[in-house]
């Protein structure tokens, strides 16, 4: 039986094989066109690749100098001898240096509202000041502290921190250590008038020791004569005690305003305090006076002449019992500072009313009857000598204390 289809012509055979070769030519063509994109993808790829590590390489060496500077300015703000405070414009507390945090004696945590943090009232006072009205009179302000140890006296500043493009992000407070600068301005004051006063005292008591030679004298003929008149001879005594009892003081006015050199040597205040309650438990056992004494935990050395300390010490303790009454207590405290070392005497007496406090040093002025008035400035003269400084805090039957600062062996 024939096939009913017709077979393909060549020239059908022909066009079909040209369009098979021309589809095959335009795949080549799109496979290299593809290829040389891929390549160049590819390139362009490698490029960014190192365009990528060249600036991941930049901003970890970036982050990098940046931890150190961090680093850097930490080491720097947490060794200053500046206490340093940052609150911002709400009053959250950003950062606290350990100058700071010891000045306070701050025991929170940053992140919190200032007036959450336990600060001392003072310092909260003047934050709330800043912030409420960052005007420059209450730039400064210089504040007392009362501390376990004593008081700390502190200057507080403020600035604000101020970006490039204008405005206020923080405020900053500083707060500098004023107590030792304060009693060592105060010892300057005192002992530039105490000097001249002595000269002074001294031209007099040179020219009152000649004549009361006379009379001394003459008196003593004077009761040798009247043996046989008791009456006339008890009188001529009288003054024989009065010429003797001038002779005292012309003598303690001769030692006051005498240039005492200390002989220095190096010592433990703590011991030599310890050594020292015996000289005054006469005293102190009369008046059934209870001594504490507190001392720090390690040792603390200092350069002094031992004997001229210990007089001091004596003059402090005895001034101390006599201004309480039976019964009272009398704190020593041996404090350790940075600068400086510090004693601290504490009575329950009837205390110094405040208008006579600027006199206590001078001499001859007592609050005692029958004193002489020269036992506080014999002190002064002694803490002076020693490169220290002596400051005295009273309330009126609240009692007295009193800071002695002497400098620390290095």
């Amino acid at each position: 039986m024939a096939n009913s289809k017709n077979p393909p012509t060549d020239a059908t055979g022909a066009a079909e094989t040209n369009l098979l070769i021309e589809a095959f030519r335009s795949f080549n063509e799109a496979s290299t066109v593809l290829e040389r994109s891929y390549q160049e993808l590819q390139a362009h790829t490698r490029e960014l690749d190192l365009e990528l590590a060249d600036a991941n390489e930049r901003l970890r060496r970036s982050l990098l100098e940046q931890e150190a500077t961090s680093l850097h300015l930490r080491s720097i703000l947490n060794s200053l001898q500046v206490g340093i405070m940052v609150v911002d414009l709400e009053g959250v507390l950003e950062a606290i240096n350990p100058c700071a945090v010891k000045l306070v004696d701050f025991e929170g945590s940053v992140g919190v509202n200032y007036a959450e943090a336990n600060l001392p009232q003072a310092v909260a006072d003047f934050i709330y000041d800043c912030l409420e009205g960052t005007m420059p009179r209450i730039a400064k302000r210089e504040v007392t502290l009362p501390q376990p140890d004593g008081q700390r006296d502190l200057e507080l500043q403020f600035k604000l921190v101020r970006p490039e493009g204008g405005g206020i992000l923080s405020v900053l407070i500083l707060m500098t250590d004023k107590t030792l600068l304060n009693r060592l301005q105060s010892q300057s004051k005192r002992t530039a008038r105490l000097a001249a006063m002595g000269e002074m005292a001294a031209e007099l008591a040179h020219e009152i020791r000649n004549p009361l030679g006379s009379i001394k004298l003459f008196s003593g003929l004077l009761e040798g004569d009247l043996e046989e008149q008791p009456e006339q001879a008890k009188l001529a005594g009288q003054i024989s005690h009065g010429v003797n009892v001038l002779e005292n003081i012309v003598g303690n006015i001769l030692a006051f305003s005498r240039n005492v050199t200390p002989k220095k040597e190096a010592l433990e205040l703590a011991a030599l305090v310890e050594q020292s309650l015996p000289l005054f438990e006469m005293e102190r056992a009369r008046k059934n006076i209870e001594v504490t004494l507190r001392k720090p935990e390690r040792r603390l050395m200092i350069e002094a002449d031992p004997h001229l300390l210990k007089q001091m010490l004596l003059n402090l303790c005895n001034n101390a019992i006599k201004a309480m009454a039976p019964g009272g207590r009398l704190d020593i405290q041996v404090n350790t500072h940075d600068e400086f070392a510090e004693l601290v005497i504490t009575d329950t007496g009837h205390g110094i009313p405040a208008d006579q406090l600027p006199k206590i040093f001078d001499p001859f002025y007592t609050t005692f009857h029958g004193g002489t008035g020269l036992g506080l400035s014999v002190v002064n003269q002694i803490v002076e000598k020693h490169a220290g400084a002596i400051d005295i805090k009273s309330a009126v039957d609240r009692g007295t204390s009193v800071y002695v600062s002497l400098p620390r062996s290095l």
